[in-house]
């Protein structure tokens, strides 16, 4: 393929203008058409980025060769699925679908008919996940913390859906192993559905993660924290920036070039060596999209394979399921 990607939006809301914006920024795509149920979102984001305003569907899918699918989780299915029956390539945002046999419906019919499907995990963009290459091997323990302020664009789904399923899978594409058992608990404060929920998740090899996710915080937070042998890193992803302590021997040949020792103790022999790392800040809807678009012009892998969003879609599952049948609610 050697002209550009003929693109549409599916999804003229909140994100979906955004992923129309940004495409202006993708040297290898040219974005021809937008829709939504709501003819004057459509409207607007035709005319704000110089594209055709769809009346359909159908209209949009017979114009272009790939789609960003931005619409409500509970339409990501129906959505992707007739883009992909239209021999379309799919960019999908996060979760891939509501349940995970859905998503593993998309990633067999992406498969049989040779089509790229990517699925919206935006961290996977995050520069600050580069500190992850850090730990010499998968963690002992990991604590995830994803807070953020009251929006009613997402009470369509729990904070599951919503919030945890990022940290759910950068955990999964750090630790290769199967899950042994799933605790969860959560509380509904605004919606029916909860809008606080924690995790606490093992594995077969041993790891142990706890993660917590609220959509009715105060402040915004998205830190992860990993315990490894000899090692502790503690990441900052919306500062974009991690704090790496390494436990190494007082006497040790290895050279520690950019840490300085935050601790030595001479009877055990030990010594703790620290270092702070600042990440580049980039915009990462636009990497994300040109890494699709890479992919489908270029026949590579994308970023974000439905195989990977289902599986963090199907642990989601599982953990919704879990806190589901004790939730607490503090509304009436």
């Amino acid at each position: 393929m050697t002209d550009k990607l003929r693109y549409g939006v599916v999804g003229c809301g909140h994100l979906g203008r955004y992923h129309a914006e940004k495409l202006a920024q993708v040297t290898q795509a040219d974005l021809l058409a937008a829709f939504d149920i709501i003819p004057e979102k459509t409207e607007a984001t035709a005319a704000r980025n110089g594209c055709h305003p769809c009346r359909s569907i159908e209209e949009l899918l017979d114009r272009v060769d790939a789609v960003s699918i931005v619409v409500p989780t509970e339409s990501h299915y129906a959505e992707a699925s007739r883009a992909l029956k239209a021999g379309k390539h799919v960019l999908v945002e996060k979760p891939i679908a509501r349940r995970h046999e859905e998503g593993a419906e998309l990633t067999a019919l992406a498969e049989s008919n040779g089509l790229k499907l990517q699925v919206g995990q935006i961290e996977r963009f995050n520069p600050a996940t580069e500190a992850l290459q850090l730990l010499p091997e998968p963690p002992h323990f990991v604590e995830g913390h994803r807070l953020g302020q009251f929006s009613p664009r997402g009470l369509g789904v729990a904070v599951i859906l919503e919030l945890m399923i990022h940290d759910i899978d950068l955990l999964l594409s750090l630790v290769k192993s199967e899950v042994r058992e799933v605790h969860s608990s959560a509380v509904a404060v605004i919606s029916d559905m909860p809008d606080i929920a924690n995790a606490r998740i093992e594995f077969e090899n041993g790891t142990v993660a706890n993660l917590t996710a609220s959509r009715i915080s105060v402040q915004k937070m998205r830190k992860l924290r990993m315990f490894a042998r000899d090692n502790y890193l503690s990441i900052d992803l919306d500062k974009r920036s991690c704090e790496h302590f390494v436990l190494a021997k007082l006497d040790g040949e290895k050279s520690w070039e950019g840490y300085f020792s935050a601790m030595q103790h001479e009877p055990t022999g030990r010594k703790i060596m620290f270092r702070q790392f600042q990440y580049d800040k980039y915009d990462m809807l636009t990497r994300e999209l040109d890494s699709f678009v890479d992919a489908v012009v270029n026949d590579k892998e994308v970023a974000v394979t439905g195989k990977q969003a289902t599986a963090a879609l199907e642990l989601a599952n599982r953990i919704e399921e879990i806190a589901l049948e004790n939730l607490n609610k503090l509304s009436q």
